[in-house]
């Protein structure tokens, strides 16, 4: 698990998908009459695509043991001062982000997320979005968009780029580590910034946790077909 502060943003990538399908929405199938029209709304970004299930693993078990033979680094950290840049010079970050591009990206898909610190080219929602249009991530509403569950920063409806979920009815409720899926929609990556200083935002390697779950447990949950659909625990006073 990683934990990154108001002075990083984080890339994340779901495991085993390639470096192109990381960066490009997926094919959107038959749209009904209610998707047609969220499409004709969402015209400057497109919904998110369909979430893509794996094939039937034959035998999760020894799925689990090759995963333990690995050796898996996760979330490997990048600063402006590792590349000789100065944290302000915002234009030397923006060019070495679009020179990089390549290798940033493959990073991701190899390690799952990479961190960044000490660029300030993020700090603001415009120099954000220059920074992941240089890396040519290709950008989609939220999957939770039809629901309007997360407001956009600057009150565009069809902005790419969103608050956390922080409606009144959700503040008793802790929202555990997910996947960034909902239903049949999912991004293929994903960049993530805290917005106030001293904020924190915690991203978990998924191959570790299904490394070191219990195997009576993997298989009792994957024999089952088990799959959770949300983690939201509710606090009681």
């Amino acid at each position: 698990m990683a934990k990154f502060s108001v002075s990083a943003v984080a890339l994340a990538v779901g495991a085993g998908i390639s470096s192109t399908a990381a960066f490009a929405p997926a094919p959107v199938g038959p749209a009904s009459r209610r998707t047609e029209a969220l499409q004709m709304a969402a015209a400057q970004s497109p919904l998110a695509p369909l979430t893509v299930w794996g094939d039937r693993i034959p035998n999760i078990l020894d799925s689990q043991s090759e995963t333990k033979a690995r050796e898996l680094e996760f979330a490997p950290t990048l600063r402006s001062s590792d590349v000789g840049l100065a944290s302000d010079d915002v234009e030397g970050q923006l060019a070495y982000v679009r020179e990089h591009a390549v290798e940033i990206k493959q990073r991701m898909v190899d390690h799952g997320a990479v961190v960044f610190r000490e660029f300030d080219l993020m700090k603001e929602q415009a120099g954000f979005v220059k920074f992941y249009e240089a890396l040519g991530m290709k950008t989609c509403l939220d999957p939770l968009h039809s629901v309007s569950a997360r407001p956009t920063v600057d009150g565009d409806k069809n902005s790419p780029v969103y608050e956390a979920v922080n409606k009144e009815s959700r503040k008793n409720f802790f929202i555990g580590m997910h996947n960034e899926f909902v239903g049949t929609r999912a991004p293929r990556a994903a960049a993530f910034v805290p917005r106030r200083r001293g904020g924190e935002f915690l991203i978990a390697d998924g191959r570790q946790i299904f490394r070191d779950l219990k195997p009576e447990l993997m298989e009792k949950l994957y024999d089952r077909d088990i799959r959770y659909s949300d983690m939201e625990l509710p606090f009681f006073g």
